[in-house]
C-alpha cells in the first residue's frame, strides 16, 4: 500500500500487535505513504497458556520493510527516525546479547495464578493498586517474571534482562537494554508516581531489578540504528529509534485523546477505553487501571474489556455469512434501536473492566418467538456499548470527583477500531454513551501516534498537542450525537444490563454454570 509523494521528513513506525506486525511510513501531515502487514501465530499449548516465538517480530518487521523498499523505494531516504510501538505486558527472559532464551509469554496467558496468589498473600491488592496502578492480575508482567523464576530456574538464573515486546525490538536495533515508561506501568513492577522501578516490590516477591531495563520517558530516543541492524532490516546505520511505548497510550496520542473531557474508545477484538488525566486516579473499588501516558506529567485512566468485536465476529461465524460483515450489518440496520428489548452480555472469556469476573459468561436475555435476526445483531452491537458504557461511567465519576486537579467531565467520544468503520455502530455509540462520537479516518492510530511521538522528539512539534493538530486525521463528517429521543430508554436498558449481571453474580449462577460444563466435559472426554 502506497500514496503520493512527500518532500517533508518521515517516520517509519514498527507497529507490532498480538496477531500481525506493521511497518508504515508517515510524513509530517500524518499521511500514510506506505505500509506493508505481516501475520505471526502465537503457540496455544491450552486456551490460557500462550507462548510467543520472539523471531516472528523480527521477521514481520525484516519483510515488511523489503515489501516498503520496493513499493516505496524513492521514499526511504527521507526516514528520519523509527518509531517503535508494540502490544504491552508480554515478556520475554534474553541473554546478555539480547538472543532469547525461551519463547515470550504473552499477555494473554494466564498460567501465572499461583504467582498472582503470592503477590496477593504477601502484598495484598490495595498496596500493588496503590503503587502500581494495576490489578493483581496474571495479565501483567510480573507474575510471568516469577513463573520464570519458580518453573524454569535455569532460564531465569542466565537472563540478562525481562523485555517487553517493544525493548526486545529496541534492543534489535540498537543494541540497548532500555525501556519506556508507558511500557513499564504494564509490568506491575513500576511505580506510578515516581516512575521508577519499585524496589519495595520486587524485594518482597524476590525479583531482581538488575534483569530489568532502565526506564526513560516515552518518546526517548533510545539509540541509533547499529551496522548489524541496518544490515538485517534494511535501514540506514545511525538512524534514531525512538520509544513510542504502549500500542493504547499511541492510540490515544493518535486519536487526539490528550486533553481533559476527551476520551478514547478501540474496539477491536476487546476494546480499550483510555482517558488523560493530570494525575494518578483510582478508583476505590479498583474498577479500572492507571498507567503512565505517552504525555509527559500526565496519566491515563484505562480500562479493557476483553470480548467485544471478537463477540461480533462470532455471530458472524455463527449464522454462516460466509465471513462477510456486509449481511450482518444490514441485518443490524433492520432493526429498531432497543433491538426490540434484547440484551446482550458480551462476557465471551470472563468479564474484565468493570466486573473483572472470570467465572461470567455470555448472555442472550429477552429471547421471544417474536425475535428476528436483525434483533439478535442489534443487539450485539448495543450489547458491547453497554458494557464499555459502564468503564465510561466509572472514568467520568473518578474525573469528577477529583478535586485536587483540574479535571472536567468527558464531552466527546474519539473512536477507532474495525467497528468503528461501520455507521451504525458510532450512531450506538453516541445514544448510549451520551456523548459526540468522532471517529478516526484511518484504522491505524496506534502509528499515527508513534510517529506523532517521534516527530515531536526530532523536535519537529513543540510538544504532542501541536503534533495532533497537525497530524490528526479525525473524521468530523461522520461525526455522531445522541438521538434525544432515545436517552431515557437506554439509560434504563443500561441500568438492566447491568442489573441482570449483578443478579447472575450474587446468586452465584455463574459459578454454578462453570462447575456444570467441567462436569460435562470430564463426562465426554471418558466416553
Amino acid at each position: 500500500m502506497t500514496h503520493h509523494m512527500t518532500d517533508g521528513p518521515l517516520v517509519l513506525v514498527l507497529d507490532i500487535g498480538t496477531t500481525g506486525g506493521r511497518v508504515i511510513l508517515i510524513d509530517q501531515a500524518g499521511e500514510i505513504l506506505g505500509m506493508a502487514y505481516r501475520e505471526y501465530q502465537s503457540v496455544f499449548h491450552a486456551p490460557t497458556v500462550i507462548d510467543h516465538d520472539p523471531a516472528t517480530w523480527l521477521l514481520a518487521i525484516e519483510q515488511g520493510i523489503a515489501e516498503l523498499r520496493q513499493t516505496a523505494a524513492q521514499l526511504w531516504n527521507k526516514v528520519r527516525a523509527i518509531s517503535i510501538a508494540t502490544q504491552r505486558a508480554t515478556i520475554v527472559p534474553v541473554d546478555e546479547n539480547g538472543i532469547p532464551l525461551a519463547h515470550a509469554i504473552l499477555w494473554q496467558d494466564k498460567r501465572p495464578i499461583e504467582e498472582s496468589k503470592q503477590i496477593e498473600e504477601r502484598l495484598g491488592q490495595k498496596m500493588i493498586y496503590e503503587r502500581t496502578g494495576l490489578k493483581i492480575d496474571p495479565y501483567f508482567s510480573l507474575p510471568k517474571i516469577m513463573w520464570f523464576r519458580n518453573h524454569k530456574p535455569e532460564i531465569y538464573a542466565r537472563t540478562a534482562c525481562f523485555l517487553t515486546v517493544h525493548d526486545y525490538l529496541v534492543h534489535a536495533l540498537t543494541g540497548e537494554f532500555k525501556t519506556d515508561w508507558t511500557q513499564a506501568s504494564r509490568t506491575m513492577l513500576f511505580n506510578i508516581h515516581e516512575f521508577a522501578w519499585d524496589r519495595t516490590i520486587a524485594e518482597a516477591m524476590n525479583v531482581d531489578l538488575h534483569k530489568m531495563p532502565e526506564a526513560y520517558p516515552t518518546g526517548t530516543i533510545a539509540g541509533n540504528v547499529t551496522n548489524a541492524a541496518a544490515d538485517r532490516f534494511g535501514l540506514q546505520a545511525g538512524t534514531p529509534v525512538v520509544m513510542a511505548g504502549g500500542d493504547q497510550q499511541c492510540a490515544a496520542v493518535g486519536l487526539g485523546a490528550i486533553r481533559p473531557g476527551i476520551v478514547k474508545v478501540t474496539t477491536g477484538t476487546g476494546s480499550f477505553v483510555v482517558a488523560p488525566t493530570a494525575r494518578p486516579i483510582r478508583s476505590a473499588d479498583q474498577k479500572v487501571v492507571c498507567s503512565a501516558s505517552a504525555v509527559l506529567g500526565q496519566w491515563v485512566i484505562e480500562a479493557g474489556i476483553f470480548t467485544t468485536g471478537s463477540t461480533y465476529r462470532w455471530l458472524r461465524d455463527f449464522l454462516g455469512t460466509d465471513g462477510s460483515y456486509d449481511a450482518l450489518n444490514q441485518q443490524a440496520e433492520m432493526s429498531a434501536p432497543g433491538a426490540n428489548g434484547l440484551f446482550h452480555i458480551p462476557h465471551y472469556a470472563g468479564s474484565a473492566a468493570p466486573y473483572w469476573n472470570a467465572n461470567a459468561s455470555g448472555i442472550l436475555f429477552n429471547l421471544s418467538l417474536g425475535t428476528k435476526k436483525s434483533d439478535v445483531v442489534r443487539a450485539y452491537l448495543e450489547g458491547i456499548c453497554f458494557e464499555i458504557q459502564k468503564n465510561l461511567n466509572v472514568i467520568d465519576s473518578l474525573l469528577s470527583q477529583d478535586q485536587k486537579a483540574d479535571h472536567i467531565r468527558l464531552t466527546a467520544v474519539h473512536v477507532s477500531g474495525g467497528l468503528a468503520r461501520l455507521d451504525l455502530f458510532n450512531q450506538i455509540q453516541a445514544d448510549i454513551y451520551g456523548l459526540v462520537v468522532i471517529p478516526d479516518q484511518t484504522e491505524q492510530a496506534t502509528s499515527l501516534g508513534a510517529a506523532m511521538i517521534a516527530f515531536t522528539a526530532l523536535g519537529l512539534f513543540p510538544d504532542l498537542n501541536e503534533a495532533h493538530k497537525k497530524m490528526g486525521r479525525l473524521d468530523l463528517q461522520r461525526m455522531k450525537t445522541a438521538n434525544r429521543e432515545m436517552k431515557d430508554i437506554y439509560r434504563e436498558m443500561a441500568e438492566l444490563h447491568h442489573a441482570i449481571y449483578e443478579t447472575l453474580n450474587k446468586e452465584r449462577i455463574y459459578e454454578r454454570a462453570r462447575r456444570v460444563t467441567e462436569k460435562l466435559n470430564a463426562l465426554h472426554k471418558r466416553e
